[in-house]
């Protein structure tokens, strides 16, 4: 249980089954690992009425200003038809507004509204996640953990622009 501002946080331990033959799975704790980190993030986000990523666009319009849906979508990790569908979601609910882009005429520019400006107390949100999801960790163990996690995603990134040569699994284990 913690206490963050007016919000109890509770959260349960996300448990999976293994066995003494199940080997060690590092996606497998990733995935359950940003779960949880999920569930936390929309609990906090919960009496805002605003999804997680809906937060996620809010708070690159707050560090970055208005921003084109292409630029936001590379900010938040999205693909364009997802950060499309987002904003539009955002500007019907009165968080974000589009307006033409006084450098390109073509160009749509996505800013914020007085509503949005509002949540900005929320951009630190990460600070109370961070409290959750870190407790016990001594702050060299939460260096260590945030390189590890820099080191997996790299590894994943270039894996990704040159898999050749690189490990991955087999077809034929028996062969």
């Amino acid at each position: 249980m913690l206490d963050v501002g007016n919000v109890r946080v509770e959260y349960k331990a996300i448990i999976y089954m293994t066995t003494k033959n199940t080997p060690p799975s590092i996606g497998r704790h990733l995935v359950f690992a940003a779960a949880a980190g999920k569930a936390v993030c929309s609990r906090l986000l919960e009496p805002h009425d605003l999804s997680l990523a809906q937060w996620a666009t809010l708070v690159s319009i707050w560090r970055k200003g208005p921003i084109s849906v292409k630029d936001l979508s590379a900010m938040t990790g999205n693909a364009p038809p997802a950060t499309s569908r987002i904003v539009d979601r955002m500007i019907a609910n009165g968080l974000l507004s589009r307006r033409e882009d006084p450098d390109d005429r073509r160009a749509v520019l996505i800013g914020l509204t007085d509503k949005s400006e509002a949540l900005r107390p929320l951009q630190t949100l990460y600070e109370p996640v961070n409290q959750v999801l870190l407790a016990g960790f001594s702050a060299d163990e939460q260096a260590l953990l945030s390189g590890m996690l820099d080191r997996i995603e790299q590894n994943a990134a270039d894996w990704l622009a040159d898999p050749a040569g690189q490990p991955s699994p087999s077809r034929d284990k028996d062969a």
